[in-house]
């Protein structure tokens, strides 16, 4: 048995590309989900149909729309995808193009009214992804290293480390030492801000348990020998509404539109003829 809607005849080979598409994430969500069950096939080809259900009523519904696509349109957007277009006749990649963009418009018609978010809507979404709106712990610091490698073995570092560690007990400036001496010199060791997880365990060990504008003792790392200054340091902290507002009402504006989408494509399929028919 095949399917049709309204009338249009389903190519199984869709179902079939659709079906194949899908069936890797399905088989990876089953596993991770239902270790001891099974993929079910007949269930994912379901699935795969209604799919392609969907994309037919969709593009029915484009090109019965009541518009005019002006060709100066079509003509932009095949310029902008003819050098992709390979062997395909320039008309028939036209014809794509038209029905994209009658599609397009069908989506846009779809959602036009679409309130914008209310304050009460974003209120609600940042109380309930409170937990999302947190900076982490951040640090500023600098740092001179020697490292241990074939040109310098444990000892010769230490020393040379040393060596620098008493020049700053000494008054010198962190930032031309680290210049002059150290392994990494690049913007006189300033390794900008960061947070936790981005830095070996031992250097992170050490860095936040500082003050800003204190200056470590040397340490021991798999790279080698450090001495570190720390610059400055930000706690974490919560993240105001006032200063996500403008992102948060772009998501939940995204979302109201994709559910308007949803129910917009559902009521096309309501009111569609989809039916079992012969095989050809």
């Amino acid at each position: 048995m095949a399917w049709q809607v309204n009338g249009e005849r389903i190519d199984p080979a869709e179902i079939d590309a659709e079906f194949e598409r899908l069936k890797p994430q399905y088989d990876q969500y089953v596993q991770a989900n239902e270790p001891e069950g099974e993929a079910g096939d007949e269930q994912l080809r379901e699935w795969a149909r209604e799919n392609i259900v969907e994309r037919m009523v969709v593009l029915q519904a484009a090109r019965g729309l009541a518009v005019e696509i002006p060709a100066a349109d079509v003509e932009a957007a095949y310029e902008e995808v003819k050098d992709r277009a390979g062997d395909t006749p320039a008309e028939e990649v036209k014809a794509d193009l038209e029905l994209q963009i009658r599609v397009d418009r069908l989506m846009a018609d779809g959602v036009k009214d679409v309130p914008e978010p209310t304050a009460e809507e974003l209120q609600a979404f940042y109380d309930e992804h409170k937990e999302q709106m947190v900076t982490p712990e951040q640090v500023h610091a600098s740092h001179i290293v020697k490292h241990i490698d074939g040109f310098t073995d444990k000892k010769a570092a230490y020393e040379a480390i040393v060596g620098v560690k008493m020049e700053l007990a000494g008054g010198a400036e962190f930032e031309p030492l680290a210049a002059k001496h150290s392994d990494c010199p690049e913007n006189a060791g300033d390794l900008g801000v960061f947070g936790r997880g981005q830095m070996v365990p031992e250097f992170e060990e050490i860095v936040f348990a500082m003050k800003p504008g204190e200056i470590s003792d040397v340490f021991l790392t798999q790279f080698g020998y450090h001495v570190v200054k720390l610059h400055d340091r930000q706690d974490s902290r919560t993240i105001p509404l006032d200063e996500v507002r403008d992102a948060i009402a772009d998501e939940v504006l995204r979302q109201k539109r994709a559910a308007a989408v949803e129910a917009f494509v559902d009521s096309l399929k309501a009111d569609a003829t989809v039916e079992e028919v012969a095989e050809e």
